[in-house]
């Protein structure tokens, strides 16, 4: 760098009380030291916030030469430092480091340093000569940036000096017309001045007087002009040091996908908070169509919004848009963003336009108010979709730890299972977290969409394409619920190999004729007991077996006569008529009540269902209890699809609520038969029993699905 000779110069305001730091007959007080690791140009200013900073001064140890300024008020130092040198700011007992102000600035190594003498005057027109360029673009998109992006990458800082009063440095800015220049952190002597100048061949043509008055100024390229930077100072005394920022605005390279921004938005897909929560541009006042802005948002979500502009003329208007492209404007009649947005049920994005006459900077912040349901800015749908899913619901990525709660209102969340394995993948759900909800894998017919097959968190396979899971409350509606699972991959289904057997069935034909010899024996004994009714072709225990199906055949009608006329439906007859259901025998009521719609057996319950008169909602439910006790007994009805229905009536009575009924204590070796009433919409139904077996929990789901 060449060497423009020290400027020592002090503007001192000294009043008769200030004296020389050496001459003081008090003690100086060191408030600050700094060390300077450079050479070159520096600048360094003190001001005193009170009245009076008695013994106020500044030392400058600069190798052989030091400085030592004393003032109460104000004292400035600017020229240029060798590195190794040190600054003192020192003062009275009195005064503390919060009594005064200190600006200065310093370079570093990627600062653009004044390396020779820039020219006085702005360049005539038609000059072609080649003239110093400050070359700058910012590399990030809407103020998004990759991590190994500096901040130096995306301006450039400039330093240099004038030599004396007469000395003057013109500065040509690249760009293009429709650009944004931003100049800022303008430092200096307060008797320096920056004029805003277009040139082209024609004509030159001062803009801007002095952009010192300002912290930040935004300044629109020219068209078919150049823009240039020219600093003086309007004092007869040597000058200093200046230093200032220069941030191109590419509108070129504003997009995303590149190109400029406009209304509405053209470039590409929503973003999303992945890549930022926060999105920043610039915006000219030759720009009539203005800025937009897409970002992705879902269904029955609530986010805070924060919009700020460099100036308080612009225009920020707010749509949110549906799955069918439908916008609904939300924007407030001041012009500014709304300070919450509550997303509707088909809610896909939100979409901000910005407007402004002026030449500025605009901000948008957008911050999550509920947790994330799987990691995407969407309450998850609460209903599976129809053929295809779209982007509405969120996949489950296979081994990865999902989140999600049900909030306030929000009783189920569904999301997509990719499957990709050409033979189905095995996997099972992980809680991690114990939660009150229930998870359903639901696997899905891949023609017809209709629900195929259901596991409550147990292992299951699931062929290639599309399927889903279900989260379903279990608390009460009022209390927020998060959950966090894991789907576990088991690796792609292998079909089990049959091998070769070799039949040693001949090994055991002696034991075969021995026990069939045995079992015959009996056999023989009762056909000749029974020798005349045989030979007469009479029914065997005709007379008990008629008894028992004309009995459940009177009860069947009595049901289903009660059932037909509501108006009219005696309770007690209804109620004895389960009682004594409860008291036949359970294969009999098979044989007369037909072949059940749901069928569950275990060691320790066996439950059917039956449907009771065809136009009306009365599900008919026997549970044949095992060799325990099931106590704190209850039955759960859910509804995989998401149509719902509500019981209405039960009988014999017992407690419900919504869709749980609470059948308390259910003896060992005994049956119940309940009849239940529902009303709504068609819907799949499921159930599922729980209760206290032997002193633990125990649960019985039926895995078949009832279409009612």
């Amino acid at each position: 760098m060449r060497r423009i000779g020290v400027l020592a110069l002090a503007i001192l305001f000294l009043s008769s009380s200030a004296i020389v730091a050496n001459g003081q007959s008090e003690e100086k007080t060191l408030i600050i030291e700094e060390n300077i690791n450079y050479s070159g140009p520096f600048w360094y200013s003190v001001s005193c916030l009170k009245v009076s900073c008695p013994g106020l001064s500044l030392e400058i140890i600069d190798g052989l030469e030091n400085y030592n300024l004393v003032d109460d008020h104000f004292i400035e130092w600017a020229g240029e430092l060798n590195s190794s040198s040190v600054v003192r700011v020192l003062s009275n007992s009195g005064v503390l480091i919060e009594d005064i102000s200190i600006q200065t600035f310093e370079i570093n190594e990627y600062s653009i340093i004044e390396d020779e003498d820039l020219i006085d005057s702005i360049p005539s027109p038609g000059n072609q000569d080649s003239y110093y360029t400050i070359v700058t673009s910012d590399i990030c998109s809407l103020g998004n940036c990759n991590s190994d992006i500096e901040e130096h990458e995306r301006k450039a800082e400039y330093v240099g000096i004038l030599e004396n009063y007469s000395d003057q440095d013109s500065i040509k800015i690249f760009g293009e017309f429709g650009d944004v220049i931003e100049v800022s952190q303008i430092l200096g002597d307060e008797n320096l001045r920056m004029e805003v100048w277009h040139r082209n061949n024609q004509q030159k043509v001062l803009i801007t007087n002095n952009l010192f008055d300002s912290d930040n100024y935004f300044i629109d390229y020219p068209e078919d002009s150049e823009l240039w930077l020219r600093i003086n100072s309007d004092s007869s005394k040597d000058s200093y040091p200046y230093k200032f920022i220069v941030y191109r605005n590419n509108q070129s390279q504003e997009s995303p996908i590149g190109g400029e921004l406009t209304v509405p938005w053209i470039h590409g897909d929503a973003l999303t908070y992945q890549e930022s929560w926060f999105y920043e541009s610039y915006i000219s006042k030759l720009d009539k169509n203005g800025d937009s802005l897409l970002f992705n948002i879902g269904s029955d979500t609530e986010v805070n919004i924060l919009c700020s502009s460099s100036n308080s003329n612009m225009i920020f208007e707010t749509y949110l848009i549906s799955h069918s492209g439908v916008m609904k404007n939300i924007s407030l009649e001041n012009g500014t963003c709304p300070e919450t947005i509550f997303s509707h049920e088909d809610t896909v994005s939100v979409e901000f336009w910005i407007k402004s006459e002026e030449t500025g900077k605009w901000n948008i912040t957008i911050n999550p108010i509920r947790p994330l349901d799987g990691g995407a800015l969407s309450d998850a749908p609460e209903t599976r979709w129809l053929t295809q899913p779209d982007k509405r619901w969120s996949g489950i990525q296979l081994e990865a730890e999902i989140t999600g709660s049900l909030h306030n209102g929000d009783n189920v969340d569904i999301y997509l299972i990719e499957i990709s394995d050409l033979n189905g993948s095995r996997i099972y759900l992980n809680e991690l977290f114990k939660s009150e909800v229930n998870y359903t894998i639901q696997e899905i017919n891949q023609d017809t969409g209709q629900l195929v097959n259901t596991s409550n968190g147990q292992t299951i396979v699931l062929p290639l394409g599309n399927h889903s899971l279900r989260i379903e409350r279990r608390a009460d509606l009022g209390i927020e619920i998060n959950y966090i699972f894991k789907l576990e991959y088991l690796g792609e289904y292998q079909e089990p190999e049959i091998k070769d057997y070799q039949d040693l069935s001949w090994m055991f034909d002696d034991f075969y004729k021995l026990i069939g010899a045995l079992f015959l024996t009996p056999l023989m004994i009762v056909i000749y007991w029974n020798r005349k009714a045989i030979i007469n072709r009479e029914s065997i225990a005709a007379d008990i077996q008629l008894h028992d199906m004309k009995r459940l055949q009177r009860i069947r009608e009595r049901l289903s006569e009660q059932l037909r006329n509501e108006e009219s439906k005696d309770e007690k007859i209804i109620d004895s008529a389960l009682k004594q259901l409860g008291e036949s025998p359970w294969i009999s009521i098979n044989e007369v009540w037909g072949k059940p719609i749901l069928t569950h057996m275990t060691n320790q319950i066996d439950i059917s269902a039956w449907r009771i008169v065809e136009n009306n909602k009365n599900l008919l439910l026997g549970i044949k209890v095992g060799n325990w006790d099931w106590k704190i007994a209850a039955m759960k009805i859910n509804f995989p699809e998401g149509a719902k229905l509500t019981i209405t009536d039960v009988s014999p009575k017992h407690l419900f609520q919504d869709d749980e009924i609470f059948l308390g204590t259910m003896k060992k070796d005994t049956q119940i038969f309940l009849r239940i009433s529902m009303t709504g919409e068609n819907a799949n139904l499921g159930l599922q029993f729980s209760g206290l077996v032997n002193g633990e929990p125990l649960a019985a789901v039926p895995n078949k699905v009832i279409d009612w």
